[in-house]
């Protein structure tokens, strides 16, 4: 019960059919059933011949069907294959919605990417609820970058933002039952890879102390950009595009330096 607790609290699951407007959908062997994979560009590349890889994680309420290229459209020098994940219970993912298949979920969608990239870069984004996923994958497999906006901590989050009305002990008992696997703080100290956070300031779902216990957390070489009037899924300012662009321009050179057979 308190894991269904923990489930509707978190998980925003959608099935209802989208116009996918000429994207490419592909099915990956999950739990005995089809993980679903959509890449927005509406092409694959022959396998192994892209620059780079990139695999989108979304947030609580996201489709894989709504996702865009970016990252890719600010590298036009490269060859970029983008590929955004519905979890199961969502889209046409069959499964129900639930934390627990989560981390299984995203290494199934990893390991399918990776299968195709060969000894090419692979590169991890993740938006809200999406870098739990992001960050369980990275710290445990090969991974030239990341993108993370709005990172949370799950078990943090649910004891501070639900505590004070079951005195802490009802709302720790359901934090307790987010898997291990998406401890993001704990996550967060074992990656190595180079990784831009953005961080909304203003953020009403993900509020910034929670967000930086992720951030403080990261091991891995980083950069920050701090959204400071943005909400939890408000666009970037004028000024804050340009050092996005710089930004991204950074994890460019690290992720294809860690491949350096791919310049």
């Amino acid at each position: 019960m308190l894991a269904r607790l923990a489930d509707r609290l978190i998980l925003c699951p959608t099935c209802e059919p989208l116009d996918v407007d000429g994207k490419l959908r592909c099915a990956v062997d999950f739990g005995g059933g089809a993980l679903e994979l959509w890449n927005p560009q509406g092409r694959e590349l022959p396998a192994g011949e892209a620059d780079l890889y990139i695999l989108k994680f979304g947030g609580a309420g996201s489709r894989a069907e709504r996702a865009t290229e970016h990252p890719a459209e600010a590298w036009p020098e490269l060859q970029s294959e983008v590929w955004a994940v519905n979890p199961p219970g969502y889209g046409g993912s069959p499964g129900r919605a639930t934390l627990r298949v989560l981390a299984a979920a995203a290494d199934a969608a990893y390991d399918a990417v990776a299968c195709r990239a060969g000894d090419r870069p692979i590169l991890v984004t993740g938006n809200s609820l999406g870098t739990a996923y992001a960050l369980s994958v990275a710290s445990r497999k090969p991974v030239a970058g990341m993108i993370l906006r709005n990172p949370v901590p799950l078990r943090q989050m649910i004891l501070g933002r639900h505590g004070w009305w079951s005195f802490y002990l009802g709302a720790a008992m359901i934090a307790m039952q987010t898997p291990r696997e998406l401890d993001s703080v704990a996550n967060a100290a074992r990656c190595r890879s180079p990784a831009v956070f953005l961080a909304s300031q203003r953020d009403r779902v993900v509020p910034p102390r929670f967000q930086q216990l992720v951030m403080t957390a990261y091991a891995g070489d980083k950069r920050v950009l701090n959204l400071a009037d943005a909400d939890h899924a408000d666009p970037l300012a004028e000024h804050e595009v340009e050092q996005y662009r710089r930004m991204l321009d950074w994890l460019r050179e690290c992720a294809l330096n860690r491949h350096p057979s791919r310049e």
